[in-house]
């Protein structure tokens, strides 16, 4: 019965956790091992699992707490993030290469933010989970989520269109 809810829980969230490590640390294989460390942490803790609530927020806070602390063991996170550009018959290179370039002036814009701010954007923006859902990863009042998503939005805004982050 445990191997069988965890193995629900790494179908239904894997590619998620996997996604907010990538946009947290800007490393891919840095991403993958908190992945990995996120679902571990959960199987040795699934007899704590309260299985009348949702796994996502469980998982998500599992997750984010290991990011904060790999920041913390680095003291700095990664200034450079490689993405690698899908095959895609369609676009040429150069389209390629612009879309590229967009989602690294993203990153590194992103990466430029105060974690509280930086931490919500990729709650909501990158793995689509709601206000409520972020208030419970975060452990935050829902009014905060909303402030700190309205902030992170601004100074995401403003560093982007004054260039004022690492590439």
């Amino acid at each position: 019965m445990p191997q069988e809810l965890l193995r629900e829980m790494v179908e239904q969230h894997g590619n998620s956790i996997y996604r907010l490590a990538l946009r947290y640390t800007g490393d891919r294989f840095l991403a993958e091992d908190i992945a990995q460390e996120t679902f571990l942490r959960a199987c040795a803790g699934l007899q704590s699992y309260d299985r009348s609530r949702p796994a996502g927020p469980w998982l998500f806070r599992i997750a984010l707490n290991l990011c904060r602390n790999r920041r913390r063991a680095a003291r700095e996170i990664p200034v450079e993030e490689r993405v690698a550009a899908e095959a895609d018959p369609g676009p040429g290179p150069e389209h390629i290469y612009l879309q590229q370039e967009t989602e690294q002036e993203l990153a590194g814009a992103l990466r430029a933010l105060p974690p509280i701010y930086r931490e919500v954007l990729i709650l909501k923006h990158v793995n689509d989970l709601s206000y409520a859902e972020i208030s419970a990863v975060l452990g935050l009042k829902l009014s905060l989520v909303k402030n700190r998503l309205y902030r992170g939005r601004i100074m995401l805004r403003e560093a982007l269109q004054k260039g004022e982050y690492d590439r």
